[in-house]
């Protein structure tokens, strides 16, 4: 059981960072934090979402590296792989899905 906990947090946290992200943006919106302005183009839902966003990235990378160390340490190489290809699936969706937070506009 120790072993199916890091071939299912890469993704796991991306499920998890996506829906927070989605949430917080639909808050934003509804309380008009997209309107105010803190720094140039960027705006309060920006500032609200790029450390959420950043934060969801340090979580990926932690699991990861946990992902890549469970591999070296030997365990079965079936289940380090799919570790490392969650790991990276989960990290590599987060950037993506993620990223658009850096844009200016973000309600419609």
């Amino acid at each position: 059981m120790a072993v199916v906990r890091p071939i299912l947090a890469g993704l796991l946290l991306w499920a998890v960072g996506f829906n927070l992200l989605y949430a917080v943006h639909g808050l934003g919106c509804g309380l008009g934090w997209g309107e105010r302005s803190v720094l140039g183009p960027f705006t309060l839902l920006n500032a609200a979402l790029v450390p959420l966003w950043l934060m969801c990235l340090a979580l990926g990378a932690l699991s990861l590296r946990r992902a890549i160390r469970l591999r070296a340490e030997g365990v079965e190489p079936a289940l380090g792989a799919a570790g490392l290809v969650g790991g990276w699936a989960g990290l590599m969706g987060l950037v993506v899905t993620g990223a658009p937070v850096l844009l200016p506009a973000h309600c419609l």
